[in-house]
């Protein structure tokens, strides 16, 4: 499963990245690049890893058969510019099924980091066997990943209006997006 890692790519920019599994080691690193993700941003993850301590947790109880994090750490300087959690599901009538969730560091967008890193967590959902794989992205906050996700097959499965609150108080619809997967690369 993580014989592919870690993969070397170049961004846009000209920037050399270095796409692998996180490990307990990058705490440090982790709690950095939260740091650098704009409050308002913030605000919609489901995890607060922006908080050390939450981040900590997290980091503790890393179980890749559960969540498979992928860090894309830019190789000049050592920093996590991106990472992308697969969070698959261990009841039996769920194992098909993964949720992703993706950020981005805001000195790296626009660059296809984001991109490359959902065609990397798609190709280790179809290594897992998997079937399918959910996005969920908060429309008007997240409009950059929902065009990604476009372009790389997702298809809007369902909105729920109003269901996230902003910082302000405002509300927002929840767009959740579903991949079908192929045993192959037959679906690009």
């Amino acid at each position: 499963m993580l014989e592919h890692y870690p993969k070397e790519i170049v961004i846009k920019d000209g920037t050399p990245v270095l796409i692998r599994p996180a490990t307990k080691e990058d705490e440090q690193a982790l709690n950095e690049f939260f740091a650098r993700i704009p409050q308002d941003e913030r605000w919609f993850l489901r995890d607060d890893l922006a908080d050390p301590v939450d981040l900590r947790r997290w980091i503790e109880q890393l179980d890749y058969n559960k969540v498979m994090p992928l860090v894309a750490v830019n190789q000049q300087d050592g920093a996590i510019i991106a990472e992308v959690r697969l969070h698959r599901r261990l009841a039996r009538c769920l194992r098909h099924v993964a949720h992703l969730r993706i950020g981005v560091d805001p000195a790296y967008r626009n660059q296809r980091l984001g991109t490359w890193m959902l065609i990397d967590v798609i190709k280790l959902a179809m290594d897992l066997g998997l079937d399918k794989l959910l996005a969920e992205f908060v429309q008007e906050a997240e409009e950059a990943a929902i065009h990604a996700a476009r372009r790389l097959d997702f298809f809007e499965h369902a909105i729920i209006r109003d269901y996230c609150k902003d910082v302000k108080g405002n509300y927002h619809d929840l767009l959740i997006m579903v991949k079908t997967l192929h045993s192959d690369w037959c679906d690009f």
